[in-house]
């Protein structure tokens, strides 16, 4: 099945100035946003911008290639990809600024992004998804149940930002927890950074409830967000997406899915696929499991998950891989009230999927799933 990298060889020799930035090129903006581009890449407050290709050798100078990038990331291609393309013709003069990574322990806020111009008049602004940091995580939970939070608003200030250093067309994506903020940011941003948004992407990010859909009903932002999604994805099926919903071909299955270079690419596009059963269950399961818990038990039921993933002091997933043991250990000897709150919200979770009944999608005639994915028990 072709890829990132068999597009790369196919495409790479041809330029954005011959042929226009495509689906696929948007997806690889995205994935290269997970490289830890500090010392790298310009920062936001800075003036300077480098191509792809100093940033490739640069970063290489300081970071072997074999360099992980979290415990959940798929560090080797995404490190990959970045070696790939900072030699080719189509992204080796790409300039490259705009660099921000911000972890905030305080306001439970992880947020990153990075800015490309493609050519003088067009930028392409990518959000980072979720990263190695389990504070990343506890806001994942958070965006769960809340909106907003603080890095959905730090990205519209962000784009506002971008904006207002930049001419021309502003095209915004990212993947996982990136794809929500490019959503949210496109929406939230000002009037004026608005009207220059060609494109949103979220590739597999969740969606928002059904009442944050609901306040979009006249929003002209809507009509120019796409989420791409695998054919049995997880983590685009929380909550209903903003705008299109496109269903891809994947190789791989289950939550492996969410590896975005198991996406099957033909030409400059995805293959399409039929959002699967799977997929339409773990949405439905999931938006019915919150519907019935109140604000209370949500928050509660978050922060016993954020005590149980901190109980031996890590603050990244990676560390707590390196001792597993160690960490079940910790978890077995969290307070009661902690464990009798996981233990309900799992339950509930539980009996939901047994309780369930199926709710049938929507369809667009082109083949393609209708905005949000609703319905009504019957």
């Amino acid at each position: 099945m072709t890829n990132m990298y068999d597009y790369i060889n196919w495409r790479g020799d041809i330029t954005f100035d011959e042929v226009g930035i495509n689906e696929v090129d948007s997806l690889i903006f995205t994935e290269l946003s997970y490289i830890p581009f500090e010392n790298v890449v310009p920062g936001i407050s800075s003036e300077e911008k480098i191509t792809v290709s100093e940033a490739g050798k640069k970063f290489f100078e300081m970071h072997d290639e074999n360099i992980s990038i979290g415990a959940i990331i798929p560090s080797k291609e995404i490190v990959g990809l970045l070696k790939a393309v900072k030699d080719t013709p189509r992204f080796k003069d790409v300039r490259v600024w705009g660099y921000v990574n911000d972890i905030n322990i305080k306001d439970e806020c992880q947020f990153s992004a990075v800015c490309f111009d493609i050519g003088d008049k067009i930028t392409y602004v990518a959000y980072r998804g979720t990263d190695d940091t389990i504070i990343g995580w506890k806001e994942n939970f958070n965006m769960a149940f809340f909106t907003p939070i603080p890095s959905q608003k730090y990205g519209a200030e962000y784009l506002d930002i971008v904006a207002g250093r930049t001419k021309g067309k502003l095209l915004v994506g990212g993947h996982s927890k990136g794809g929500n903020l490019a959503v949210y940011s496109s929406l939230f941003a000002s009037e004026k950074t608005k009207k220059r948004v060609v494109f949103v992407h979220s590739f597999d990010g969740p969606g928002f409830q059904e009442d944050f859909i609901k306040s979009l009903d006249k929003d002209p932002m809507v009509s120019k967000v796409t989420t791409i999604v695998p054919e049995n994805s997880t983590v685009g099926m929380i909550f209903d997406a903003v705008g299109n919903l496109e269903p891809i071909k994947s190789s791989q299955k289950g939550l492996r899915q969410h590896d975005a270079f198991s996406w099957t690419i033909m030409g400059s596009h995805f293959v399409s696929a039929k959002l699967g059963k799977a997929a339409r269950d773990f949405h439905d399961l999931l938006k019915k499991w919150v519907e019935k818990m109140t604000r209370e038990e949500k928050i509660d039921f978050v922060e016993a998950l954020y005590k149980i993933f901190t109980v031996t002091d890590a603050t990244t997933l990676t560390e707590i891989s390196a001792d597993k043991m160690k960490f079940v250990v910790a978890m077995l000897k969290a307070d009661d009230k902690t464990k009798k709150t996981i233990f309900n919200g799992v339950r509930n979770l539980i009996k939901e999927k047994y309780a369930r009944k199926p709710i049938a999608l929507k369809s667009e005639e082109n083949g393609t799933e209708s905005t949000g994915i609703t319905g009504d028990d019957k």
